[in-house]
């Protein structure tokens, strides 16, 4: 691939949103990979406030193991709090965690009500 063409990699859907992810041409590897939007530097929430991330986003101080007798994750796609809406491998998910979750301009939390099937209180 040339480095001008930007071509269609994939659309993950999380938090009843669509995110389509590009291919990039990087010059030093001399080929194209996956562009994930970056939640870190560029935060996005759901309707209800609960903030959405890739797999390979370093873990947080609220971060839990998705399975009992584990480490605490390194990343968020090994945390139990991480939501993966289509398929157990999707690199985009929500987070559940409640700790947290945007608050609404008069500090109330955004609603409790999660979208079907997000909801994993």
């Amino acid at each position: 691939m040339e480095p001008e063409q930007k071509r269609l990699y994939k659309v993950f859907r999380a938090g009843g949103r669509r995110f389509p992810v590009y291919l990039e041409y990087d010059p030093q590897l001399g080929r194209s990979y996956p562009a994930y939007p970056d939640f870190t530097e560029h935060p996005e929430y759901t309707a209800e406030g609960r903030p959405l991330a890739t797999a390979e986003q370093e873990s947080c101080p609220h971060g839990k193991p998705n399975a009992p007798g584990k480490d605490p994750p390194g990343d968020c796609g090994g945390c139990g709090w991480f939501y993966r809406e289509q398929a157990p491998y999707d690199p985009i998910g929500v987070c559940m965690c409640d700790a947290r979750r945007r608050e609404n301009k008069d500090g109330s939390l955004k609603s409790r009500k999660a979208p079907r099937g997000l909801d994993r209180r």
